[in-house]
């Protein structure tokens, strides 16, 4: 009797758990998303997606390459507001989980599908007035270009971070892999290479030895408009920034 009960209180947490998970997602994506039910999130379109596949026991490597919408929702991301010198312990990737079918139903389901969203913006205007083709899709065009405005208005020494932007299209697939990059999408963006950090550069050992020089300064506006920031991962992507604003409700 205990057993069903303590099973019973299990089964009901983690409920619990899915539907405020699920709640972040629809608010974050409303114009898109309509409730939560049964383990499935419901697109205003009258399609659903199912939210928990009970992959949990699964490693690392095999939910990154077949992600649940829970999968996408269960690591927290870590603002800078919340902790400035937060360095991710291993794993630790809010983000990089993605369930690709839900970013294929907002963005596009192929490369046909999401160039028809994308338009032109200026980056940096009056520093450099870099041309990128950004999606429409959640004002994501709108919002860079707020972001553009502000790192702008940062002082000179910040300049040498944000010129010559890596850019933001690009459909392909992540390296190595068979899941496409959500710059297939239009909906990330990367910043200047020759100040960037990545994981697998100069790798040599199991563990991976943390590197950044992006000033969180930079970081801070991006998170403000919905963006995290991939210098938040264990396996970290200093350059890159990528419009996920359901990691950021609190």
């Amino acid at each position: 009797m205990l057993n069903r009960a303590f099973l019973s209180l299990f089964l009901t947490l983690n409920l619990f758990a899915n539907e405020n998970l699920a709640n972040k997602l629809i608010v974050a994506y409303p114009l898109f998303l309509e409730k939560y039910e049964d383990n499935f999130i419901y697109f205003k379109d009258g399609s659903k997606l199912q939210f928990s596949t009970n992959n949990k026991n699964s490693s690392y490597e095999e939910i990154l390459k077949d992600s649940s919408l829970e999968n996408q929702m269960s690591i927290k991301y870590k603002k800078i507001e919340e902790n400035q010198n937060y360095t991710p312990q291993k794993n630790e990737d809010a983000g990089r989980f993605r369930n690709e079918e839900f970013f294929k139903k907002i963005y596009g389901k192929d490369r046909k599908e999401v160039e028809k969203n994308l338009v032109k913006i200026k980056w940096l205007p009056n520093l450099n007035n870099q041309t990128l083709f950004v999606t429409k899709i959640n004002g994501i065009n709108e919002k860079l270009q707020q972001i553009s405005s502000e790192l702008e208005r940062l002082p000179k020494e910040f300049h040498k971070y944000i010129l010559k932007s890596d850019g933001v299209y690009n459909f392909r697939t992540i390296s190595g892999t068979n899941r496409l990059s959500t710059h297939s999408f239009a909906i990330a963006i990367d910043l200047n290479k020759e100040y960037s950090n990545y994981w697998l550069w100069g790798k040599k050992k199991s563990d991976i030895e943390y590197k950044n020089q992006i000033p969180l300064e930079i970081v801070k506006i991006f998170e403000k408009y919905g963006f995290i920031w991939g210098g938040r991962w264990y396996h970290y992507d200093t350059m890159h920034f990528e419009y996920r604003p359901e990691l950021l409700l609190d």
